[in-house]
């Protein structure tokens, strides 16, 4: 049974933060009088009066999953005053590369010592890396889990992924809700790992993170599976909607609470007689004063120790973004937070002007989670790099139609408060990235130039852009990789390039071949830039081509590595650029697990593909050759070098990982292939 901690003094903060309005600039907002009776929670009666208020306003004549508009999230990856030293140490004890140094998180591959974990088709295999030659070792089958990622902790791996259809059953009317396994498997004897249990919890997974030996998830529940009906010949659209809005009032409480079941992993494995039972009472689930999406947001925290010891906190609310400190957790959520759970056609001004952005701040320890407080930023929080916590402070980058702003709250009084905010950032541009140093951030912004800010956020009442640099195209990846150094990873600007025929690339034209012109530039609009400055020499790696070679002309970006120097704040410079070939793109922008930053020699590893994760899906004759790199950059003061090793091993170069080993040699892991990697 799991077991639900949540004392008299977290409720008393739940009634200080959750039954209050979001305070701005210290300002003490009003307290609701309904709250005063609520130090002990709501009752189900109550609690399920909520859920059916807000599920008969949600729902639609199709159920849940109305026609919608979804909101593009902007993408974002995460990364003193002047003369901050930049910690460039950002790997975790099994290999990762993270985002806060402590704070591991879920990959496909992972080492502890000379044993390699790793993930791939559909089993858990472990290897032996310790010779001159990598040696497999044992095997696990991994059924019925989706996109799968794993954990270590001690000789224990956890796998956690989403629930994957039984081939054997038939499609349901309604897709179902989802739900998230996870799994731990002994690897005292790694030749045999041995699952010893196995659980299926209600939700989507938000986030899993681990510090020290806890793992903790953030599951988003949203609405339950209920029997709705859909508009059909016999059924008009008023029918449908009136049949579903019924079903949703004579839903029950258990129905919209999260279970997890549980399987008797020594009689018949991972699917061995289940037993399901609710994750948290209705006391238990705090409920916000602001309605910000139909579900329940569960934390729950484990040790792979004891897997069967748990602990839950849940909140009315639906989240698609969590950040992890090793001592605090962060989850945002939107008035409309995009996903499964949308419900019914969104207005058009919702997307142009996104309503605020709700954090819920909770303090950890053990595995325990205890609510600390609420605050709210105006815009979008577009993933868990935009935001950091230092010296208790939560620094969020969120973003608006037209520009980007740096918040930062800190808890008091159970609330996250708003202590200071640095607005009209990139105006008419879109975050890119984001990078977190202890007195510092760096921004890219990105319309048609690339605008590099340095932003001191070492007084959490007073942030400043101490500099900014203008150059082409945008970096979509920030890594620190000296002292005062930042490597930028991202994509050039459109331009005219010679397309090889047999190298197919999202932006090549069809019939008939011809030159298409770049756009002009336009002038900034941002005061900070009032004329775009000239851009970075480069030095392209697109291999030279043999006269006979048909070529054809078209725009195509591609993939760039720009070396950054901030040592002085007020005066960024771009040290070096290098290009990549034509149509390429870099991986990092989408899973920042493929870099690997060696800081003692001064290289950092980063996949590069010219087909990209769509590749898998193209006849193997057309695919790129060779479809991947693993760029090896090396870093100097004054510039950069580097060497591109194909990748010819895998299908899908979304499953490409280098790892460093504690020798100092390097894995190179690609589909079934490991092998080392000269560095």
């Amino acid at each position: 049974m799991a077991t639900v901690t949540v004392g008299l003094l977290v409720i008393a903060g739940f009634v200080a933060g959750f039954l209050v309005a979001g305070a701005r600039d210290g300002q003490e907002p009003p307290l609701r009088l309904s709250a005063a009776g609520l130090d002990s929670g709501l009752s189900c009666d109550r609690l399920h009066a909520w859920y059916v208020e807000h599920g008969v306003d949600q729902v639609t004549a199709w159920g849940w999953q109305g026609p919608a508009y979804p909101v593009m999230a902007e993408n974002s990856t995460a990364a003193g005053a002047p003369g901050t030293t930049l910690d460039t140490q950002t790997a975790s004890s099994t290999g990762t590369n993270v985002q806060e140094a402590g704070v591991d998180e879920p990959d496909i591959v992972k080492t502890t010592g000379d044993l390699l974990v790793r993930i791939g088709g559909g089993v858990l295999k472990t290897d032996d890396v310790g010779g001159a030659e990598p040696r497999r070792l044992g095997v696990a089958p991994l059924d019925r889990i989706g996109d799968p990622q794993l954990l270590l902790s001690g000789d224990r791996a956890v796998v956690i992924g989403a629930e994957a259809e039984d081939p054997a059953a038939g499609a349901p009317p309604f897709p179902p809700p989802p739900r998230t396994w996870v799994r731990t498997y002994d690897l005292t004897d790694p030749s045999e790992p041995t699952l010893v249990d196995s659980r299926l919890y209600d939700g989507s997974l938000v986030a899993a993170r681990q510090v020290g030996s806890v793992i903790r998830l953030v599951l988003d529940g949203g609405p339950p599976s209920l029997d709705f009906e859909r508009p059909s010949t016999s059924v008009s659209e008023q029918e449908a909607l009136a049949h579903n809005r019924q079903v949703v009032r004579d839903s029950s409480t258990s129905d919209w609470l999260p279970q997890v079941t549980t399987y008797d992993t020594a009689t018949q494995g991972p699917f061995g007689s289940p037993t399901a039972h609710g994750l948290v009472d209705c006391s238990d689930v705090a409920v916000p004063e602001t309605f910000n999406g139909l579900g329940t947001l569960t934390v729950v925290g484990l040790d792979p120790a004891d897997p069967t010891a748990t602990d839950t906190t849940a909140v009315a609310t639906a989240s698609d973004t969590a950040y992890l400190s090793p001592s605090h957790l962060y989850v945002a959520t939107s008035t409309r937070s995009p996903g499964w759970q949308d419900v019914g056609p969104m207005p058009m001004e919702a997307m142009t002007a996104p309503g605020p952005t709700r954090i819920y701040g909770f303090d950890l320890s053990g595995i325990s989670a205890g609510y600390v407080g609420m605050g709210s930023v105006d815009g979008t929080v577009a993933g868990s790099a935009s935001m950091d916590e230092h010296d208790g402070v939560l620094r969020v980058a969120a973003s608006a139609p037209g520009s980007t702003s740096v918040v930062l709250l800190r808890p008091a009084s159970g609330r996250l408060l708003d202590v200071g905010h640095l607005d009209g950032l990139g105006r008419g541009q879109q975050l890119k990235s984001v990078r977190w140093f202890d007195g510092l951030a760096v921004l890219v912004t990105f319309r048609q130039t690339d605008p590099f800010y340095v932003v001191d956020v070492a007084d959490p009442t007073d942030p400043q852009v101490l500099g900014a640099l203008h150059l082409p195209g945008w970096s979509s990846y920030l890594h620190p990789v000296g002292p005062h150094l930042v490597l930028g990873l991202g994509r050039t600007g459109p331009r005219d390039v010679a397309i090889e025929p047999f190298q197919p690339v999202p932006t090549m034209p069809t019939l008939p071949p011809m030159p298409v012109p770049t756009p002009p530039q336009p002038k900034s609009t941002d005061p900070l830039f009032p004329q775009p400055s000239a851009g970075v020499a480069t030095s392209s790696l697109v291999p030279t081509e043999a006269p006979d070679r048909p070529r054809l002309m078209g725009a195509a970006q591609r993939a760039k590595a720009t070396l950054f120097d901030i040592a002085d704040p007020a005066a960024p410079r771009a040290v070096a650029t290098l290009s990549y070939p034509a149509g390429s793109i870099p991986m990092a922008e989408i899973d920042p697990h493929q870099v690997t930053w060696l800081p003692e020699q001064h290289t950092l590893l980063t996949v590069v593909s010219t087909g990209g994760p769509w590749s898998r899906s193209l006849p193997r004759a057309t695919r790129p050759v060779p479809p991947a790199w693993v760029s090896v950059l090396t870093v100097r003061d004054d510039g950069l070098s580097n060497r591109l090793v194909p990748v010819t091993t895998t299908d899908d170069v979304r499953e490409v990982r280098t790892l460093p080993l504690a020798d100092g040699r390097v894995l190179v892991v690609a589909g079934d292939s490991v092998s080392f990697l000269a560095v």
